[in-house]
């Protein structure tokens, strides 16, 4: 039996590795590995006509492969970077707007993309602190937090907080008991049940109504926030190009430029409206 070995006659035409794959990211670098793909030259001609064309044709489509998996590769990667930016953070950042009865959820950090304006005033450290971070965040209260929550409530009994202490109850559960959940920890008293039962929705409510009111055209507002958004992805490295100044429709530009006005007061207006 003769016994063949497939070789390659020229090493320049060989696709670059995966790891100097990933350091080329830009598309011309792509664009070079496909040129390299396509002028790949025999194996060898030793063969006849037919078994040299089905190899380089088997070896040509490898390297095609071989090409979109890096691709595929450094999609993903590019992918999960992304991801792990954008989700990043603490969630003590995010901030509910209530614009004009719309809400609207965006990052701190997004609206003080331009420090020196008034939105990014707004919303500084100290503010912030003022206005949003002193609301309690009772999904993320600890069963010692619960306990001290339950002895502050006037005409309940100190052994109630007791109670929700031995049993562990953390403020995610604390906000899902009921009535016959109540009973089943203990509680047999139908005045008390009732107004633990109130002092819980109110603690619920007032947990949930962390929300700032920004009294402009949703609209405009809106539009203005999604430039903020991709402003911040591209200083991210999340977005290659500088994204557009916003468009509006005709019918909104004077409403939209003085909502810009009163955020970016003088020269600053220039950052969204250019």
């Amino acid at each position: 039996m003769e016994v063949f070995q497939v070789t390659e006659s020229s090493p320049q035409a060989r696709i670059a590795t995966s790891k100097e794959k990933r350091a080329k990211r830009t598309s011309k670098a792509f664009k070079s590995a496909q040129d390299k793909s396509q002028t790949v030259k025999p194996f060898t001609s030793r063969f006849s006509d037919d078994i040299n064309k089905a190899i380089n044709a088997n070896r040509e489509c490898l390297v095609q492969a071989e090409s979109e998996m890096l691709q595929l590769e450094d999609s993903f990667e590019d992918e999960q970077t992304f991801i792990e930016k954008f989700a990043s953070g603490d969630a003590k950042d995010v901030v509910a707007l209530n614009v004009t009865g719309t809400i609207m959820v965006t990052k701190r950090s997004t609206l003080c993309t331009a420090e020196d304006s008034a939105l990014a005033q707004q919303f500084d450290d100290s503010k912030w602190t003022e206005q949003g971070c002193s609301a309690p965040r009772v999904m993320e209260w600890t069963p010692d937090e619960v306990s001290t929550w339950a002895k502050s409530i006037k005409g309940l009994n100190e052994d109630f907080s007791v109670m929700l202490y031995e049993n562990d109850i953390t403020g995610r559960e604390l906000l899902a008991l009921s009535f016959e959940a109540l009973k089943v920890m203990g509680l047999k008293r139908v005045g008390t049940v009732a107004l633990l039962l109130k002092e819980i929705e109110k603690l619920d409510k007032s947990s949930r109504d962390i929300v700032t009111l920004i009294e402009h055209s949703p609209y405009c507002f809106g539009k203005m926030l999604d430039y903020l958004r991709l402003k911040q992805l591209h200083s991210q490295g999340l977005l290659a190009k500088h994204p557009a100044l916003p468009i509006v429709c005709d019918s909104q530009k004077k409403r939209f430029d003085k909502v810009v006005k009163y955020y970016f007061p003088g020269e600053s207006a220039k950052f969204i409206l250019g």
